[in-house]
């Protein structure tokens, strides 16, 4: 049986994290700049690690615990790896060349949505509870919902208080497209 990568992704994160207290520009030096201002090929395999909030890395984490568990028991760890990292490094381009906000992007944000297709995918009437609303919602209109959601805000407002809508909405089609693929 295979070792879970989940781990290993949470230490990484956060020892990103905690790094950025003794290095306080890490976080930018790492996130995906867009084309033209400043961006380096390494931000497309760094930026999905990389968090500067606790909230920001509490809740992919959490995310990526909760639903990746099952999403890993049944694609295998290598399959959930390359998923994950597929999600993260596609939809890192698409923000590099696509995004309309200057800002840097930054999180596994991207990556995360793909685990929630892929959980969605898997277990489409599984309910789940978001915190703190105790409603259960099923896996697949949680998936639908939160990329609608994430359409019209990015359709509303592209350039939001630094939530990368693009960026969610890529890692949601992406996590899709490997799926597919890998039928």
């Amino acid at each position: 049986m295979d070792k879970s990568a989940i781990p290993h992704l949470i230490i990484i994160n956060s020892l990103i994290w905690l790094a950025s207290f003794k290095f306080p520009e890490l976080p930018f030096y790492l996130a995906v700049h867009k084309r033209g201002l400043g961006l380096e090929w390494w931000q497309i395999l760094t930026y999905f690690f990389t968090h500067q909030k606790f909230w920001h890395i509490f809740g992919n984490m959490l995310a990526l615990w909760s639903l990746g568990t099952a999403v890993e028991a049944v694609m295998g760890t290598r399959h959930f790896l390359k998923m994950y990292l597929f999600t993260g490094i596609a939809s890192g381009l698409i923000l590099a060349f696509l995004d309309p906000s200057p800002m840097p992007v930054l999180g596994a944000s991207t990556s995360v949505s793909g685990v929630l297709t892929a959980f969605a995918y898997y277990f489409p009437r599984s309910h789940l509870i978001l915190f703190p609303v105790p409603i259960p919602i099923s896996a697949r209109t949680l998936a639908i919902g939160f990329g609608l959601l994430s359409l019209a805000l990015f359709v509303w407002e592209p350039v939001m208080g630094g939530i990368s809508h693009l960026g969610h909405l890529s890692g949601l089609v992406l996590g899709w497209v490997y799926l597919r693929w890998l039928r």
